[in-house]
Formats: structure tokens, C-alpha cells, sequence
């Protein structure tokens, strides 16, 4: 018996009579009565008898019946979850991301996710380069969010946004800051660096070394938001990265873009043997248009280096 014969005869058995049948499924009378014609032959005996017009089911189809609720039951439930999980309506996803983009980025997409899926949960923490890439690896969360994320055997890369670095400078300095600095006004300042173990700060110093410039940091900080706290209170000068750089206090810190400019990208990261879901395939979807509104908010990025 196959599925579309069941599907009338569950169908038939409910209403009555083949013209309720055809309509509950969306078929037509002739085609609902082709098929269960078409189930009886190949059983080889009659599942209903015709007694006025209506369908009166047979011994044989009043025990095929009982287990044929069972079947269609199961096949209902089956559609409303490939349904659900196309639509991504629920579920759990959990996220890791640099320290950098749970200031505003990571916050404000997953508020803007869960107003299209309110049923759908997360966790987020943050995790430095070489952490990151472990937890995804090791299957500790679905999703990974870095900065210039380096190809690997283990792991699948999507590039969420290309972003660049900004300088940062105390509000006090607001009248003697130019619209776009350049890397040699940094020394006349004290400067907070970004430990070059970080894939920021190997950018920071990459593009600092390609303009011909040395700079020695009067602190030097592990995150962009240690930088930007020490800028807020006027303890130096700071280049950061973009999303840093979105979450100034403007009342504290001015933002300035650099030229010639320094590139980085933001990857989102999963294990290569764990497929990816459709509630995660959205969710990063989400957070590249995320993205697109926070960089809009920053001024325009400087010249790119030319040599």
C-alpha cells in the first residue's frame, strides 16, 4: 500500500465519502476514487463497502485502520518538524565570540533575531583567537565570530563583514585631532597598544610596519576595551578596531579614521564535520546586516595603502 493510498483511505475513513475525502486533501473526487481503487487491487480484498451513497469500511479495513492513524499521525508530526526547522522558529544556538564584537555587534543581532524568533534561545560567551577556534572544534557551541580568522583543516569559514581600524583620542583633544590621522601623529601621544598575540594587534602592527612607523605603547592592553576605557579617561591615544570604536561614549572619546587605512575581516566560524543549521545559517545572516547598520555609524574609512 503506498503513502498516497493511505493518505485517502485515512482521508475516507474520516469523512464518509470519497467527494469529503478528495476535498480534505485537495484532489480531485475522480483522482480520490482512482486511488482507492488503485489500494484495493493491490491488497486484494475491499477496504469499504458502498451502502447509500456513503463508505462503509470493512472488517479488513477496520483493522488496517487502527494502524494506519498510527502512520499518518507520525507523518503529520514529521511535516510540522521539517516545517519548524525550515522556518527556524525554535531551537538553542550557542555562540562564542572576540570580546570586541559582544560589545554591540553580537547584543544587538541576536535582539534583532529574537524578534522574528522569539522562541529561540542562546548562549554567548566571549573567547580570545586561540580559545575560539577550540570551542569550535571541540563542538562547545554552533558558531564561532572572530577577526581574520586563519584557514584550517577542521573549519568552515564565512566572511561576515571586511571592517577596518579606527583611531581613538581623549574628548579634550577633539580641536587638535585631524578628520583622518595619519600613523606618524600617534608619536607625538602616549599610545595603548593591543598585544601582538592578538590577530588586532598582528593587524595593527602589519599595517604600522607597511607605512614605515614604530610605535612603543605606554600600556599595553590585551583588549580593544581596556584601550578604550584608558582613552575615556584620558590616559593616551588608541587605534582600535571598528565595533570598539562604534561603542564610544561621545561625551569622552573622539573617533577618527586612519590613512592610510588598516583592513581586517570578521569571520564566522563552525567545525567542517558539523553541519550547519538552518536556525545558525539565519543567525549569521542576521548578524551581517547587523553589521552593515553598526559600521554605518562610524565616519568614512581613510585612504587604503597603496604600496
Amino acid at each position: 500500500m503506498q503513502l498516497r493510498h493511505l493518505e485517502v483511505f485515512h482521508a475516507v475513513m474520516l469523512t464518509g465519502t470519497i467527494t469529503a475525502a478528495a476535498k480534505l486533501l485537495n484532489i480531485s473526487q475522480p483522482a480520490a476514487t482512482r486511488l482507492l481503487l488503485r489500494a484495493e487491487d493491490q491488497l486484494g480484498y475491499k477496504l469499504f463497502d458502498r451502502v447509500k451513497g456513503r463508505l462503509i469500511p470493512t472488517r479488513e479495513g477496520q483493522v488496517l485502520h487502527a494502524e494506519s492513524e498510527r502512520i499518518v499521525s507520525g507523518l503529520e508530526n514529521l511535516r510540522k518538524l521539517s516545517r519548524n526547522l525550515g522556518a527556524a522558529t525554535s531551537g538553542h544556538l550557542r555562540i562564542a565570540a572576540a570580546p570586541a564584537l559582544c560589545i554591540d555587534l553580537v547584543p544587538l543581532a541576536i535582539s534583532r533575531f529574537r524578534q522574528k524568533h522569539a522562541d529561540v534561545s542562546f548562549e554567548v560567551e566571549t573567547r580570545q583567537y586561540s580559545d575560539l577556534v577550540r570551542v569550535v572544534l571541540n563542538h562547545e557551541v554552533d558558531i564561532g565570530i572572530g577577526f581574520d580568522v586563519q584557514p584550517h583543516p577542521g573549519l568552515e569559514l564565512q566572511l561576515v563583514a571586511g571592517a577596518q581600524f579606527y583611531g581613538i583620542f581623549p574628548k579634550s583633544m577633539e580641536n587638535r585631532v585631524p578628520a583622518s590621522v595619519k600613523f606618524d601623529w600617534f608619536r607625538r601621544h602616549p599610545f595603548i597598544g593591543l598585544r601582538n598575540d592578538d590577530p588586532l594587534g598582528a593587524a595593527v602592527s602589519s599595517g604600522l610596519k607597511l607605512a614605515g612607523v614604530e610605535l612603543q605603547p605606554i600600556v599595553e592592553v590585551k583588549t580593544n576595551q581596556i584601550a578604550l576605557s584608558l582613552v575615556s579617561r584620558g590616559a593616551g591615544v588608541a587605534v582600535v578596531d571598528q565595533y570598539t570604536a562604534a561603542a564610544y561614549d561621545r561625551s569622552q572619546v573622539i573617533v577618527r579614521p586612519l590613512t592610510p587605512r588598516i583592513d581586517f575581516a570578521v569571520h564566522a566560524i563552525r567545525a567542517k564535520h558539523q553541519p550547519a543549521s538552518v536556525l545558525a545559517r539565519k543567525f549569521i545572516a542576521t548578524l551581517a546586516q547587523t553589521e552593515k547598520t553598526i559600521s554605518a555609524l562610524l565616519p568614512a574609512p581613510g585612504k587604503r595603502n597603496e604600496t
